[in-house]
């Protein structure tokens, strides 16, 4: 069958001039594509568990009307349900379509169908892929094609996060009658019934300007990532320029990040002046032999080491220096002589640090995420010059979706918990921890851990003197530990 020909598509949709077309269906050549399983899918991975249950109560009660509302008005059907993808943000959606193709569409495609398609394409030049699924779900399955073109239902978003509403045209069901009344098994339309089907007879632009690539563009940001102070603006930004010269304290750098960080630093950026690692030192081992073991033993350093071979050391002596000091003691535990040269010295502190256990004793939490934290502040003040880059998990930003503004709300909490003083949270907090260890101590406390240890005692025979004091001390340990994990919880 010849392609059918129509009137070129414009520039803006990004569909050539003057290029035969043909529209070819994805339900019923390729695989039956229900409107519904997309959003099921989607809602069911809503980041939050209310409103991943929120959404699917909502999905349920669409699911009950949605029959006769299609018998109504297959349109309004098709927008209502996709309402319920209203406040998701567009890369979630992006995200999520991609595994909805890879996880479930891709495995029930028609190979007939695909043959068919791939035919037509090398034989004829380019189709429009048309579909009633979101163009989210629709792009990943054209690319795997190589389709270049889509005419898909498409969400409006503002700020980044989808109204609910469907942009015009709304590309409606198929119908369960579509191959009893004429239409094409292999899936391809003419531009005359799609119009119809689209409610575009009489407005041919409209389909023209809804055609678009396959492949999503990546638009330039409004807004400025970065704002800089009109004057003083600088002509170019560059790191390498930034950092020329710049002596860093690095934080955490036995965890894996700053790990990463700091070879990276080693590779790409010779210009850097030097770099100082605050570590801590440990029962047997001083900072500076817990660094030696680190390079000796992580195969991070592996790079560095194809690099420099045995000159090595020398290389990380020259740009490297182990500073001896604990971020939970005030002063960062930094020698005073030291610390008045870091002072003087540093331009930039960069804390890698930190707790993320999800079940850590309370006492641990506070001293590594909390107190730490503001030991730091109060160095960096301190300093003449020196500016605080601090990273934090990906949890940080709780279970809020699409873009995150890097701006201070004093006492903020996830639960906008009205009144919430974050200073007066924390004295609380340590009062709590002094008051479940003065209780560990108490005598209740000790008779109850003394019946428990003779009932439980391993031969049958009740223990006496330094064994059952001993026995006594690991289990408040426990008892203690145990009760400021749940508090911290």
């Amino acid at each position: 069958m010849n392609p059918v020909a129509g009137s070129p598509v414009s520039q803006d949709s990004g569909f050539p001039h003057g290029v035969p077309r043909v529209y070819w269906r994805v339900e019923g050549s390729l695989l039956n594509l229900s409107a519904v399983r997309p959003v099921a899918f989607i809602t069911w991975n809503a980041q939050s568990f209310s409103e991943r249950w929120t959404r699917r109560w909502a999905l349920g009660l669409s699911a009950v009307i949605r029959p006769f509302l299609y018998l109504i008005h297959r349109v309004f059907a098709t927008r209502l349900l996709h309402v319920l993808l209203r406040g998701i943000s567009q890369d979630r959606l992006d995200l999520l379509g991609e595994e909805y193709f890879q996880y479930v569409m891709k495995p029930r495609l028609k190979r007939r169908g695909v043959e068919l398609l791939k035919q037509h394409i090398a034989e004829n030049g380019p189709v429009v892929l048309v579909s009633q699924g979101m163009d989210h779900v629709i792009r990943p399955l054209a690319n795997h094609l190589g389709v270049e073109y889509l005419l898909t239902n498409r969400l409006e978003f503002r700020d980044g996060l989808a109204t609910g509403r469907l942009l015009e045209p709304v590309v409606r069901p198929r119908g369960a009658l579509a191959r009893l009344i004429g239409r094409r098994p292999d899936g391809r339309i003419s531009q005359d019934r799609l119009l119809l089907e689209l409610g575009a007879r009489n407005a041919p632009e409209l389909l023209q300007r809804s055609i678009c690539p396959a492949r999503r563009r990546v638009h330039k940001p409004v807004r400025a990532l970065v704002e800089f102070d009109s004057r003083h603006t600088p002509v170019t930004l560059s790191v390498r320029q930034a950092l020329a010269g710049k002596r860093i304290l690095l934080i955490g750098v036995t965890g894996f990040i700053a790990k990463v960080w700091l070879i990276h630093l080693l590779r790409k950026l010779p210009e850097l002046g030097k770099i100082y690692l605050l570590i801590r030192s440990q029962a047997r081992n001083t900072a500076l032999r817990r660094f030696e073991k680190m390079v000796e033993e992580s195969a991070a350093f592996d790079a560095l080491y194809e690099i420099y071979g045995d000159g090595l050391a020398s290389f990380l002596r020259q740009r490297i220096e182990v500073v001896e000091g604990d971020v939970s003691q005030p002063g960062l535990g930094i020698r005073p002589e030291m610390q008045a040269r870091l002072r003087r010295e540093l331009d930039l502190i960069v804390n890698s640090a930190g707790l993320t256990d999800f079940n850590p004793d309370l006492r641990d939490a506070l001293a590594t995420n909390v107190e730490a934290l503001a030991h730091l502040v109060e160095f960096q003040r301190s300093c003449s010059h020196a500016a605080l880059m601090h990273l934090s998990t990906c949890y940080v930003v709780g279970a809020r979706d699409g873009r995150v503004p890097e701006e201070v709300v004093p006492d903020y909490t996830p639960m906008r918990v009205p009144g919430f003083d974050a200073e007066e949270e924390w004295h609380w907090l340590r009062e709590l921890i002094r008051r479940t260890e003065s209780r560990a101590n108490s005598g209740l406390i000790t008779e109850e851990l003394r019946r428990q240890i003779q009932e439980h005692s391993p031969r049958g025979e009740p223990l006496s003197g330094a064994a059952l004091e001993n026995q006594i001390r690991k289990q408040r340990i426990r008892w203690l530990r145990n009760h400021l994990i749940k508090a911290g919880t």
